[in-house]
């Protein structure tokens, strides 16, 4: 089942809840919203790396960082579907992130950490603009 969105208001006016998927509403500041929008704050994160990544000469690593990163948005756009769906209103072959997205990850994770020395102690944030942008990705990832 694909979602087709036409509009991005409703006209319902604001009285304090949303539909999830199915049409069950729900407070603006339920968990599933909560969870769905910091997913959502994630991925746009992560847009903006891209965006600066793809201002950058063409070299290896900034393709497969563009790569890496665009499977990634494409899953937390599943997840977010996935948060915003109650059980009642899931549907068969509905995408779910599961065991092997979370292997895949783990192994890009290893991939991306090969080369590098062990850490001694924490980094401050900062590094260059991807590199503040990432972990602002992290900081939003740890809190979803």
């Amino acid at each position: 089942m694909a979602i087709r969105i036409t509009k991005v208001y409703t006209r319902t006016g604001d009285k304090g809840d949303t539909a999830l998927v199915g049409g069950k509403r729900v407070p603006k500041d339920d968990p599933r919203i909560e969870s769905y929008g910091t997913i959502d704050e994630l991925n746009a994160v992560l847009g903006i790396v891209r965006a600066f990544n793809d201002a950058r000469p063409d070299s290896p690593i900034a393709v497969r960082l563009d790569a890496i990163l665009r499977q990634i948005q494409n899953e937390l756009f599943d997840l977010g579907s996935e948060l915003a769906t109650p059980p009642e209103s899931e549907w068969e072959g509905m995408i779910r992130v599961g065991d092997a997205q979370v292997t895949v990850l783990e192994r890009t994770i290893d991939e991306c950490q090969a080369d590098l020395e062990p850490l001694k102690s924490f980094i401050l944030p900062g590094g260059g603009v991807l590199a503040a942008f990432l972990h602002q990705a992290r900081t939003v990832c740890r809190r979803a």
